[in-house]
């Protein structure tokens, strides 16, 4: 059952997100389909699938989500995902600014007798704003130490490699 659930949320993304074909909504989420995401105010049911390609392919008509990697484990599916789009028409009351953003990201999503029932979308709104030069990315505060992960030398002088 996983491997068909894997191609049912394959499909839809590759056909739904980056052709942009919407026929088969109704047979791949159920009426009672839920998003939940922090960006759309999505409906439930198929209509919300809709809404959110139509709301991407609006601003960046060449919208694509690669699939990285996709996983499964009973009813859930994870899909790890890296989306692509060049900003050419309008996002929300954002008029276009002709820049491409790349973000990547991990959803899940529930497939209950062959259709998707609900979905966890993490897209990174906030970071496609601020490659497309929309909003500034803040800067780091004045003082603050390096980024994490990044060793300083002598900083532990009591640590010894080994």
């Amino acid at each position: 059952m996983s491997e068909e659930n894997i191609e049912l949320v394959r499909f839809a993304t590759e056909e739904g997100l980056n052709k942009g074909n919407l026929g088969f909504i109704d047979d791949v989420f159920s009426a009672d389909y839920e998003v939940h995401t922090a960006g759309l105010a999505l409906p439930k049911g198929p209509a919300a699938f809709a809404m959110a390609v139509e709301f991407w392919k609006r601003a960046f008509p060449d919208f694509t989500c690669g699939i990285q990697e996709m996983f499964a484990s009973g009813e859930l599916v994870g899909l790890r995902f890296r989306t692509t789009g060049t900003h050419t028409g309008p996002l929300m009351w954002m008029p276009p600014t002709g820049r491409t953003f790349v973000v990547e990201g991990v959803d899940l999503h529930r497939v209950r007798d062959g259709k998707v029932v609900e979905s966890w979308i993490s897209d990174d709104f906030p970071r496609i704003l601020f490659e497309l030069g929309i909003v500034e990315e803040p800067a780091p505060p004045v003082g603050a130490g390096p980024p994490a992960g990044v060793a300083i030398p002598g900083a532990f002088p009591e640590a010894k490699a080994s």
